[in-house]
């Protein structure tokens, strides 16, 4: 353990409790450039997961998350998930990267006008049918690129006025998306990549940076917060297409 893990570890989760998502894509995103990126991805996984069950059980000490969006949620990312995984395997990574970067960077600026009140007439309405379409999306991305977060992050961010209740079921919708992650990695023989200095970082790091993250959080108006996320969406569509061209 030395002080860059854990001041990775603590901004990024910083910046999850503050907007309720991306701290996995600074964890692997950095890390991977000084350790060895499989040794990351599995050891980020079961910290990721400490992570997501501190902030879920912190945010549910308020409010209660939205249980049938989650239950529904979940439902449509199980087979987006394996789906994903499964086309991995045959198609270029770093083109999917720059389609998904495309997509998700649209994706953001039009939640950015949404909640801006420019596309009134646009914006998503709760429909179970659009629930599991968003898990599935959300799912296919996971599996595909290991970063499914946005597809949900938008869908919520319109449908949930509360940003607790928007936090807490997005919080555990992720921790569902790491469970399999980690049955998986059992399965495929990854437990050896687990690293235990970058868990112990990870757990020294994560309970001051979500509680520092949702307090301030809370200081910020509803409508202020929902525009940093959606802006937050778009440059994480931004920081994918860059990735992607720096590797073709």
């Amino acid at each position: 353990m030395n002080l860059t893990d854990l001041a990775v570890f603590f901004l990024a989760w910083f910046f999850q409790a503050f907007t309720g998502f991306g701290a996995g894509i600074f964890i692997v995103g950095i890390l991977s450039v000084l350790y060895d990126p499989r040794m990351v991805i599995v050891s980020s996984a079961l910290i990721n997961l400490f992570g997501t069950l501190f902030m879920s059980a912190l945010l549910m000490r308020r409010v209660r998350p939205n249980l049938r969006i989650l239950l529904i949620l979940i439902l449509g990312s199980v087979p987006g998930i394996f789906l994903g995984s499964e086309v991995l395997f045959f198609l270029n990574k770093d083109t999917l990267k720059l389609l998904i970067g495309v997509f998700i960077f649209a994706l953001g600026v039009y939640d950015l006008a949404v909640q801006r009140g420019k596309l009134p007439l646009a914006r998503m309405k709760e429909r179970s049918s659009l629930t599991i379409a968003v898990g599935f999306v959300g799912g296919f991305f996971a599996g595909l690129i290991g970063m499914g977060g946005p597809p949900p992050v938008v869908y919520l961010n319109q449908i949930l006025e509360d940003v607790e209740e928007f936090k807490s079921t997005l919080t555990l919708f992720f921790t569902s998306n790491i469970l399999f992650r980690l049955v998986s990695y059992k399965v495929q023989g990854g437990m050896e990549f687990f690293s235990p200095d970058l868990i112990l970082a990870g757990a020294v790091s994560i309970p001051p940076a979500v509680i520092m993250g949702v307090y301030l959080s809370r200081r910020v108006t509803p409508t202020a917060l929902k525009t940093t996320i959606s802006l937050s969406v778009c440059l994480l569509g931004l920081a994918l297409i860059v990735e992607s061209r720096s590797m073709l």
